[in-house]
């Protein structure tokens, strides 16, 4: 999936960081023949228009693709304003389209990561069968992103790797998750894919053990599959088959409501750490609900989202908030990891608020096993790269 954007957009921060966490690529035009060009083939994709670009060229072009391509525009301009320009007309004639968002001049990312969900959401028409035939047949691969640990005030080694999951689609191509989890969700078939996913994971660590290189892995759960009073036993009995402790694996889930300690899916994740598995809190926002149940979460660690990172380095107030919210996890025995890392800028900042662990693009994108590059600290303490 594409995701175009005008050239006059191609500095926000916003709308890269969308295109990342969402693994779009991004492709840029500056005219309206550029962009015509663009919208041929049958790619899916998300088109991103500034008031420039609402012109009757660009209207042309979108029409010309209808029918040929399933495709989301996303109007990055007042609306009220336009209308009242010259473009008026043009503008009627865009808001007929089936797939249109509007989030304003100054839109932000999560208006920006909002729309775009919405609009690739009409897009995708994936059925139960394909998801089936897809795990039968294989389709499913690993790719994997490093997560270093801070070893001193200076080192940092890396000792994880988190597994994230893609659909190698018989028509469609290599699809990111957030193209295929929600139908694979809304089907009943998370427990089948994370099984999949954990075998994999665990047979890669023998894997890569095999050659002398000691990493545990990081998988990611659904909430949905919380409430499966069996989670645990399963997923102890697929490593442990498999030779391995069940400590070498952390599973990440996201923020349910966490005032209950009696909610199923916060006896699960109790009842995995009974196993031996460690519990990461992903997408943490420092949102009121988390801090009020802190001390009583079953988690080792917590990971901080890109965002509550940006807001701390740009607002003084949200930095103690987030360095406080460290010490705290510090004193209750947890972990800390901040995602999203790409600039040299944010890995200074992490010292401030000391965090234990990173990982984003300034280390590695996530990337298939027999290509990884990392440094990776032996035994003996020597750092060789890895392939």
């Amino acid at each position: 999936m594409l995701l175009i954007a005008s050239e006059t957009i191609r500095t926000s921060r916003a709308l890269n960081d969308v295109a990342r966490e969402m693994s779009f690529t991004l492709s840029f035009f500056a005219a309206a023949d550029t962009f015509a060009e663009l919208m041929l083939g049958q790619s899916r994709r998300i088109i991103v228009l500034t008031e420039s670009d609402v012109t009757s060229a660009t209207l042309h072009a979108l029409k010309a693709a209808r029918d040929r391509t399933p495709f989301g525009v996303i109007v990055a301009a007042d609306r009220t304003s336009l209308r009242g320009s010259s473009e008026a007309e043009v503008v009627s004639k865009l808001v007929e389209l089936d797939n249109i968002e509007w989030v304003g001049k100054d839109f932000d990312f999560d208006r920006l990561s909002a729309s775009a969900r919405r609009c690739r959401r009409r897009m995708l028409r994936i059925s139960r069968g394909e998801v089936e035939q897809a795990l039968d047949d294989g389709q499913f691969v690993l790719r994997y992103q490093p997560k270093v640990e801070r070893t001193s005030k200076s080192e940092w080694t890396t000792r994880e790797a988190e597994a994230l999951v893609r659909w190698h689609h018989p028509e469609n191509g290599l699809m990111g998750p957030l193209e295929f989890l929600p139908e694979v969700e809304a089907f009943g078939l998370m427990g089948r894919l994370s099984e999949f996913v954990l075998r994999e994971a665990a047979n890669q660590l023998l894997a890569w053990r095999k050659r002398g290189i000691e990493l545990n892995s990081c998988i990611n759960l659904a909430s949905s599959q919380l409430g499966d009073p069996n989670l645990a036993r399963t997923c102890a009995a697929i490593v442990r088959d498999l030779g391995l402790e069940c400590s070498s694996f952390t599973f990440e889930v996201v923020e349910q409501d966490l005032a209950d300690p009696d909610a199923p899916h916060i006896k699960s994740l109790v009842a995995l750490r009974a196993e031996g598995f460690r519990v990461c809190l992903d997408d943490f926002r420092v949102a009121a609900s988390s801090l009020s149940a802190f001390e009583q979460l079953p988690f080792d660690e917590i990971k901080i989202h890109a965002s509550a990172l940006r807001r701390a380095q740009n607002d003084k107030v949200a930095m103690t908030v987030l360095a406080a919210v460290t010490g705290l996890a510090h004193n209750l025995g947890m972990s800390v990891c901040a995602e999203g890392v790409e600039d040299e800028e944010t890995f200074a900042f992490l010292k401030t608020i000391e965090c234990d662990k990173m990982q984003g693009f300034l280390i590695s994108e996530a990337v298939i096993p027999s290509i990884i590059r990392r440094v990776y600290s032996a035994m003996e303490g020597a750092n060789d790269e890895v392939a």
